[in-house]
């Protein structure tokens, strides 16, 4: 994949976030809004390169091996954003379910990171995720 190519890395970030949201068994629109706000502020993509990675012709191919493949070619840095952002997801409703802890164990693996620079995803994810959730709101 080329790096240089936005589409597919916003593809990429799509298809982890949206596998972790459905690892978590629900879909709020806490974690949707997250999804494209992370994509946006974080990962410095455009609306339209959001839209057009999500689109069904574009997406309807890839598989959670493509993703991972995919994640393990991109800049150390990048990967990393990506493995902090889809924790964020998870985080978001203050707890991390079975499938959530293995998609982002499977997303560590693929991008080889020690345990200290998965911990420090972990931190920043919560920190993100507080952010985004109200004092004293309930999700």
């Amino acid at each position: 994949m080329s790096e240089a190519d936005p589409i597919q890395v916003a593809t990429l970030w799509f298809l982890s976030a949206r596998t972790m949201a459905i690892a978590g068994e629900e879909i709020p629109s806490l974690q949707e809004s997250a999804t494209g706000l992370y994509a946006q502020a974080i990962l410095g993509f455009t609306e339209d390169i959001c839209l057009k990675a999500k689109d069904a012709a574009h997406i309807k191919n890839k598989t959670l091996i493509d993703c991972l493949s995919g994640l393990r070619q991109l800049p150390r840095e990048l990967s990393e954003k990506i493995l902090t952002g889809v924790m964020m997801i998870s985080y978001s409703d203050r707890s991390m379910k079975p499938l959530e802890v293995r998609w982002a164990s499977m997303l560590a693996s693929a991008i080889e990171v020690s345990p200290d620079e998965f911990q420090r995803c972990c931190v920043n994810a919560r920190v993100i995720a507080s952010m985004l959730r109200p004092h004293g709101a309930e999700s």
